[in-house]
């Protein structure tokens, strides 16, 4: 089974990503989100995450750099599309 990669839109005025962001739609009835926005205050980029269950984060995260927020998103996308494999495995071998 394989899934699709997460796909970004930033937007780039003055060439620092002010917001980035990703949807997932999978079969019509799972959707994640993944937001990115930074905040020129503290030179900090907070990934927000959305969706059912452990994809749904309350708290958003902070992280230095645009890239280390896309690489924890894409650690949340890989453990979620790894719990949703394992079931669809469970289900096809019963």
């Amino acid at each position: 089974m394989q899934f699709k990669d997460l796909e970004w839109k930033d937007i780039m005025p003055d060439n620092v990503i002010v917001c980035s962001h990703c949807e997932i739609c999978l079969c019509g009835w799972i959707r994640i989100e993944f937001k990115i926005n930074h905040e020129p205050e503290e030179d900090k980029y907070i990934l927000y995450a959305f969706g059912k269950g452990s994809i749904r984060r309350l708290q958003p995260e902070k992280y230095g750099s645009i890239e280390s927020a896309k690489n924890a998103a894409y650690r949340i996308y890989s453990n979620e599309m790894a719990k949703i494999k394992k079931a669809v495995d469970f289900l096809v071998i019963t």
